[in-house]
């Protein structure tokens, strides 16, 4: 009895220290410059766009807009004439099946012209190369060149799922403010972007959500094919989560004080 007794006070305040999360941990953009040993790792970000290199398995819609209906026919997957730069792409479902799949060679099949190589490109290149093809072949005409596999993904002490990018480029913070916060029980100061790259090694980059140098840095933006994975704290993995709550610490007090009257 009496080594309970003695057990229970040290229970009572391990609970205790797992189950407080300091603000420092949950605090998005803090400034950190003034920390005493403080370093920042991050790079300002001096482009935005057009950074993304097309992987092989990546899906490419290409439309050629021109005036001529045989001609639009003829190099599209699907026939027709817009005459207009502002055609709308179809639904994702319907625009993957018009679209170009980069095989594992890196080379997509464009009608009347073969294969093309764009793995290692970016859309804007795939644009340009297009262009200079058609250009001896096609009088007055646009490209339009989309990327329409523009997903990443999130894991861990989230809100797991796969999400499409709302714009071309996207950062961290955008990212998971779309798929709806993490966590209280995550950890915001080292959270990994693991990123599969054209050579097909993915590189893995841990960042801190917490430091405010993260913003408009080069590190900060998310591209498609990225996974996000954010590890529970401590306390979660012990198993002090949702369910642990005041009660609990109340209820073992309690039963201290119910010993120690017996005494």
């Amino acid at each position: 009895m009496t080594k309970i007794k003695l057990l229970l006070p040290l229970i009572v305040i391990l609970f205790l220290t797992f189950s407080c999360i300091s603000p420092r941990r949950t605090i998005y953009m803090q400034n950190k410059d003034n920390n005493k040993n403080y370093h920042n790792v991050y790079t300002k970000a001096k482009v935005i766009t057009e950074k993304y290199k097309i992987q092989t398995n990546d899906y490419i819609y290409i439309r050629v807009i021109t005036d001529n209906p045989k001609v639009a026919a003829y190099y599209n997957l699907t026939g027709g004439s817009d005459n207009n730069s502002t055609y709308l792409l179809q639904s994702q479902a319907g625009t993957k099946f018009s679209s170009y799949l980069v095989d594992d060679n890196g080379e997509i099949d464009f009608p009347s012209l073969g294969k093309i190589t764009v793995k290692g490109l970016t859309r804007a290149e795939v644009k340009q190369k297009l262009t200079e093809i058609l250009k001896p072949q096609i009088d007055n005409f646009t490209l339009m060149v989309e990327l329409t596999n523009t997903y990443f993904t999130i894991l861990g002490e989230a809100h797991p799922g796969n999400y499409q990018m709302t714009k071309d480029q996207i950062t961290i913070y955008e990212a998971i403010a779309q798929s709806g916060d993490l966590t209280i029980y995550s950890k915001r100061k080292q959270v990994k972007i693991i990123r599969p790259t054209i050579s097909g090694i993915s590189i893995v980059k841990t960042i801190d959500l917490t430091d405010k140098n993260l913003l408009d840095s080069e590190e900060s933006y998310i591209y498609p094919n990225d996974i996000i994975y954010v590890e529970p704290i401590k306390a979660k993995m012990f198993g002090f989560g949702e369910t642990f709550s005041l009660s609990m610490i109340t209820s073992l007090l309690s039963f201290y004080l119910l010993l120690k009257s017996f005494k």
